[in-house]
């Protein structure tokens, strides 16, 4: 399990655990990219995307953050800011969430538990561009 907090549209989740944090990236070509009749491929280099996936638990003792978290990563908005480990540091941008998914583990009387919620964060835009 990693230990940090998370970051979404500036508000700090420091009680939900990442299970884990899955890195990727995207190099996007525009609509001039192709094969062309040497067979050669022709690049049109948009930028690079730097794609999470992001799967975490609750804090048995704090269910109001995971709800809260819920909340906002499930709500209907085009785009979230979003904080997370990139290199030695961390990168900021915004990005786009289309589905997740969790699991209910344990229905009690007063209280349901709520884990491995699985989402993807895409970028909205590159954070790298060609020179």
């Amino acid at each position: 399990m990693i230990s940090y907090p998370i970051t979404l549209d500036g508000v700090t989740y420091n009680t939900l655990h990442v299970v884990r944090l899955t890195r990727s990236f995207s190099i996007l070509d525009g609509e001039n990219a192709g094969r062309v009749l040497s067979g050669e491929m022709q690049r049109d280099v948009i930028g690079t995307y730097y794609n999470y996936q992001v799967e975490l638990d609750p804090d048995a003792a704090n269910r109001a953050d995971y709800d809260a978290f819920f909340e906002a990563i499930s709500a209907p908005v085009d785009s979230h800011t979003l904080v997370v480990p990139y290199a030695q540091g961390t990168l900021t941008f915004q990005a786009y969430v289309t589905q997740g998914q969790d699991e209910l583990t344990l229905m009690e009387e007063n209280a349901n538990r709520w884990e491995n919620l699985t989402f993807n964060f895409v970028a909205m835009s590159p954070a790298r561009r060609p020179e």
